[in-house]
């Protein structure tokens, strides 16, 4: 006889639809963009009627940028994951910025791009993404602490801070030029093996001998 089917909790389905929600918003973002993600798009996409929707997410700016944070958090325990789980040989400084570059091809840039450009003109919307962006920096700084502990070596003292975003520049750059799908205008392997060895010389370390670290 099959066992009786567990009854949801009202947190529990509040919960499910306003993470139903946040996927059908950042989903419409990548795929459509900001012009067509309209809440009747999302709530078409997520199964729930407009008033539905308007009770979780009473403006629109709160709906898009709670999914954009939302893709946000995951990102960063994302990578804080992949770099635990590194071979202890593996070379870090390669890894770091390999790794965080390989996420920037995913769906969460672009769904934060179309958001930080509508953002310019939108004050309901600017205020929540500078806000997001801020956190975002708090919680990789953080990483990026205890991956990369500071060094007693004054003469190659990196900032951390800026060095991470003289990193998220560099990477936002390279991403933003190739948003358009099938054009690339840098050679982007060149970009970031040239820029691997600026801070290399910087730091005073020498090259991975080939395929360390990869």
């Amino acid at each position: 006889m099959p066992s009786p089917r567990t009854r949801r909790t009202q947190a529990e389905r509040t919960a499910d639809t306003r993470r139903a929600l946040l996927d059908a918003t950042f989903d419409a973002l990548v795929e459509v963009g900001f012009k067509a993600t309209t809440t009747t798009e999302v709530a078409h996409r997520a199964g729930v009627s407009l008033g539905a929707l308007l009770h979780h997410f009473p403006t629109k700016a709160d709906l898009l940028t709670g999914a954009v944070a939302h893709s946000f958090g995951r990102r960063i325990e994302d990578y804080g994951q992949l770099m635990a789980g590194l071979d202890p040989s593996a070379d870090k400084l390669d890894a770091a910025i390999d790794l965080l570059w390989s996420m920037y091809a995913r769906p969460t840039f672009t769904a934060w791009h179309e958001l930080w450009v509508a953002a310019r003109t939108d004050p309901d919307l600017a205020a929540p993404m500078i806000e997001i962006d801020r956190q975002f920096m708090v919680a990789s700084e953080l990483l990026y602490t205890q991956l990369f502990p500071a060094t007693d070596d004054a003469a190659h003292r990196l900032d951390q801070a800026v060095g991470l975003h003289l990193m998220y520049a560099l990477l936002t750059g390279l991403a933003t030029a190739q948003s358009i799908p099938g054009y690339a205008p840098f050679r982007t392997d060149e970009v970031l093996g040239a820029f691997k060895a600026m801070i290399r010389a910087y730091l005073g370390t020498t090259t991975p001998a080939a395929g360390a670290g990869r």
